[in-house]
């Protein structure tokens, strides 16, 4: 049998659990309303909505080709494949971040980026103030909400 300190705190942890996702719920909720024009909240909505994506695109390059390929010494044609094959990574996991990035080619990408990050930025200067005003009222009151 359990102790009931451990069951009370076990059951705290639970509600501060379930209220935690409720605020992000909540926060990515707003973070998708406020650029509704954007793909990123298009799809950020679709994933919280468990609507599935209307078309799927698949980038197979995601980086653009080179229009004319000039013979090249050796050392500096490995040296360019390793740094595109580097470029190619980091746009696949910038796609893997952005909601929908997937879904985008490389310039769509950035703009899109762009975008989402100032949205989250704004949305971060919310929930600071947010979490100032319920300490505020914590002060206040003395309990805990």
């Amino acid at each position: 049998m359990e102790n009931p300190l451990s069951e009370a705190r076990q059951h705290s942890q639970t509600i501060i659990e379930e209220r935690g996702k409720r605020i992000k719920l909540a926060a990515e909720i707003g973070l998708a309303r406020s650029s509704s024009g954007r793909h990123w909240a298009r799809a950020l909505r679709r994933r919280l909505y468990r609507k599935p994506p209307q078309r799927e695109y698949i980038v197979k390059n995601p980086t653009p080709l080179l229009k004319k390929e000039v013979p090249l010494v050796a050392e500096v044609v490995a040296d360019v494949a390793e740094e595109k094959e580097e470029i190619e990574d980091k746009v696949r996991a910038l796609q893997r971040l952005v909601p929908g990035g997937e879904e985008m080619e490389v310039d769509r990408l950035f703009e899109e980026t762009a975008d989402y990050i100032e949205a989250l930025r704004e949305q971060v200067g919310v929930m600071r103030a947010l979490a100032c005003i319920l300490d505020g009222m914590e002060s206040k009151d003395g309990d805990k909400l």
